[in-house]
């Protein structure tokens, strides 16, 4: 793990952005001591665009009995119970 004053990742945050970003754990310190640690984010990110349209060209067609489709099954499942349900 990288070691960090807090002027240094101050003065250049972005770059610091963009190195947690890309996985590097630092940890920042005020006169020796550890103050925080700066950690890549948990979750993976979202798609990305080019992803999302491949996703999107695999999806079967529309065929002309799509809205009756759906239709029966919102049908199928009845009225709602609540205009909000949670």
């Amino acid at each position: 793990m990288t070691r960090l004053t807090a002027t240094e990742v101050a003065r250049t945050f972005s770059s610091i952005a963009n190195r947690v970003s890309a996985g590097e754990e630092i940890e920042v310190v005020r006169n020796g001591a550890p103050l925080m640690r700066l950690l890549p984010p948990s979750s993976p990110p979202a798609l990305s665009i080019a992803d999302w349209r491949e996703l999107l060209a695999d999806l079967p067609a529309v065929d002309e009995d799509f809205a009756g489709d759906v239709e029966a099954a919102r049908a199928s499942l009845g009225e709602p119970r609540s205009a909000w349900p949670s």
